[in-house]
């Protein structure tokens, strides 16, 4: 019997370190760090103490904590193991249960979760530590950053090492899927919807594996769901720091201002909380989190609440749309886009939009250097016809060009121009055959009216995908919403883009309506589109364009309506003036003033009255009342105010009310209505309030 050798018995430790180590991916420069550490390697004075790993919930720390113990026993370490989370977060606690490593110069000290110990920094790095023997090692895991305290020790400065853990990159996601058994096929999907990040990434790879789903909707497993938003995110102080979470989530940056819109007079404090998250970024526009902790965030809530989640919609759409509106220069595309934004969900819109805001692309204003190779990517996109038709524009109206440049190179990468037309222009428009167009829609429709001005979208060219769904694309589609929410005295608006039915469901959704008959240029064919903004105001666009939005995710474009009810009249000078003489005249008559063509102009439409007929009475009244608050007008405000409103039955008896002379009353009485139809007939320009310029 003593002759016999038995079988060494595995331990089922050693199965586990084996299987952690065929399943771990990545993170090759904290191990290096550790293992160099643990090897001793370097002059004593030089050998690392304490390696701090810091990242968002979920980054894979504990895993790379089983990954370092399992090295260190491996070489011979003695490894003592602390949960920050199950201790009281006091220097004694945790000198009870971490005081071995001071007794052992080979002992490996790992501290996992050390966010709930966070405020213990400042008494290890300057009582604790240093009581370390040469050789012992610490780990310390947390998502939090390390504070100031052990960079302001020089003697740190070799002693202490900081990885910071992000996402898996593109290959290593991939390996991770391989070693899980997920198969090819399902990769670009899962890393895609995850991002690649680890935990995500493995719950997203045992989602496919069980449903051999093309990708992941994490709407469609809740369980999955609070898993992932309590690693990521863990419990919120308050519900309003819940709150404040999601929207930081549904948002593309958030300021103060966005959060006191839903959270009032918490949103200070609110705010600097967000910004102390380690999985929230601070960014040029404002707070942003981690895109997938934006992700699973907003999915949490539209799958627990949805109601909720539509009034948070809707207070955020009406804050960041009043943002939009009230920015200038430099600001308007970043606020039109951050209010674009929050439709990425509607599955319709996204067809279109590709969201890739991080992108490196930014708008740039044209340059004279620019000018042969804006030409260039025009000829290159739609012929040497339309080159040609840009040169004589860019001699024309060269301000009227935007260019799309990378961050990192001057050169453009894509053109567009927006150009602003007038009868006085007409030389110019009508040797470019697409302008000539709409020139002639807008004759032969409805015409503009004395400081108006047509506009068209047009030359968008990308050198990638031309006119498909880019990075370049989504930003000239936002400089034309930009200058319909912001052009002042605009009356008709064209978009002209290559001849593809691609793009018509969305320019319906928008409301630009097509023209009958393309256009053509050379060899490619051309689709206009047009919006009469005084026939479908730009309040009236984004009201319906709201209630667009509502239909939810996946909605199809819904026509907007033009019954008679809807559609607006648009009157020349001279019509306008003898409308509002009229309407004087039947200040005292509601059927009168309900007749009257001014009851479907914009500037009735504008005081959102149910009974137009009221509505147009009192915008005479305000009118006549705007002359008595000018000292050198009060006279006229007089002479009107007897005649049209008091009803004095003939000139000579309003003369004789205000004790003056017939003549004299024929005179103050037409200045002050010229002083009336000018008032009006700027408020039919210009809307309730006076547009801000364009950048």
């Amino acid at each position: 019997m003593s002759d016999l050798v038995l079988p060494r018995h595995v331990r089922l430790a050693e199965r586990l370190a084996e299987s952690r180590a065929s399943m771990f991916v990545g993170r090759a420069e904290p191990l290096a760090v550790f293992r160099s550490a643990v090897a001793a390697a370097g002059p004593e004075d030089e050998r690392l103490a304490v390696l701090y790993v810091y990242g968002p919930g979920g980054t894979g720390k504990s895993t790379l904590l089983h990954r370092f113990a399992d090295e260190a026993r491996a070489a011979g370490r003695r490894v003592l193991r602390v949960n920050a989370r199950e201790l009281e977060p006091s220097a004694s606690a945790f000198e009870a249960c971490a005081a071995g490593v001071l007794e052992l110069p080979a002992a490996v000290l790992i501290v996992d979760n050390f966010e709930h110990g966070q405020g213990l920094e400042p008494w290890l790095a300057y009582e604790f530590l240093p009581r370390l023997p040469v050789g012992a090692l610490v780990v310390l895991a947390s998502r939090n950053e390390p504070c100031t305290h052990w960079r302001g020790d020089l003697g740190w400065s070799a002693a202490l090492h900081v990885a910071r853990l992000s996402d898996l990159d593109d290959a290593e996601a991939r390996e991770l899927l391989r070693t899980m058994r997920v198969r090819a096929s399902l990769h670009d999907a899962l890393i895609e919807s995850t991002h690649g990040h680890p935990l995500a990434l493995r719950l997203a790879a045992e989602i496919a594996r069980r449903g051999d789903a093309e990708t992941v909707t994490w709407e469609s497993n809740g369980s999955v769901l609070r898993q992932l938003v309590e690693c990521l995110v863990g419990d919120a102080p308050s519900p309003s720091h819940q709150h404040a979470l999601e929207v930081c989530a549904h948002g593309l940056a958030t300021t103060e201002s966005l959060l006191r819109s839903t959270l009032g007079e918490e949103a200070p404090a609110l705010f600097a909380w967000l910004r102390r998250e380690p999985y929230v970024e601070c960014g040029q526009h404002g707070l942003a989190p981690h895109d997938l902790v934006r992700e699973i965030l907003d999915a949490d809530l539209r799958w627990r609440d949805p109601a909720g989640y539509q009034r948070m919609h809707e207070q955020m759409s009406r804050h960041l749309l009043d943002e939009a509106r009230a920015a200038t220069g430099p600001e308007v595309l970043p606020a039109v886009q951050a209010y674009t934004y929050l439709h990425r969900h509607n599955g319709f819109v996204s067809r279109f939009l590709s969201w890739d805001i991080d992108s490196g692309i930014y708008e740039d204003c044209y340059r004279p250097s620019d000018r042969m190779d804006v030409l260039r990517l025009i000829e290159s996109g739609e012929g040497p016809g339309s080159a040609r038709i840009a040169a004589s524009w860019l001699d024309t109206q060269p301000q009227a060009f935007r260019v799309y440049r990378l961050a990192d190179s001057v050169m453009p990468v894509a053109v567009m121009a927006w150009l602003r037309l007038t009868p006085d222009l007409s030389e110019a428009v009508l040797r470019d055959p697409v302008t000539a167009a709409a020139w002639e829609h807008v004759r032969s429709r409805r015409p503009l009216r004395d400081g108006e001005h047509f506009a068209v979208g047009r030359f968008l060219v990308a050198s990638d995908s031309y006119q498909l769904p880019s990075a370049s694309m989504d930003l000239m589609i936002h400089r034309c919403l930009a200058e319909f929410l912001h052009s002042e005295h605009l009356a008709w608006s064209f978009l002209v883009l290559a001849s593809d039915p691609f793009w018509a469901d969305f320019m319906e959704y928008m409301d630009q309506r097509v023209l009958s008959g393309e256009v053509a240029v050379g060899a490619r064919n051309f689709t206009l589109y047009a919006h009469d903004w005084r026939v479908v105001t730009r309040e009236r666009w984004m009201e319906i364009g709201a209630s667009l939005e509502l239909l939810g995710p996946g909605a199809k474009p819904k026509p907007y309506a033009q019954d008679a009810a809807e559609v607006m009249t648009v009157l020349s000078r001279a019509e306008f003036d003898k409308a509002v003489l009229d309407a004087l005249g039947s200040w005292h008559r509601r059927d009168g003033l309900a007749a009257s063509p001014l009851t479907r102009t914009r500037m009735v439409a504008d005081q959102g009255h149910d009974e137009p007929g009221a509505a147009l009475r009192d915008l005479l009244t305000e009118a006549v009342a705007v002359l008595r608050a000018d000292p050198r007008a009060e006279k006229y405000h007089r002479a009107l105010d007897v005649r049209f409103l008091r009803g004095a039955p003939t000139r000579e008896a309003a003369a004789e009310r205000l004790g003056m002379s017939v003549s004299t009353y024929q005179r103050h009485l037409k200045r002050g209505l010229q002083r009336v139809l000018d008032h009006l007939w700027d408020r039919e320009l210009r809307g309730r309030e006076r547009e801000r310029p364009v950048a």
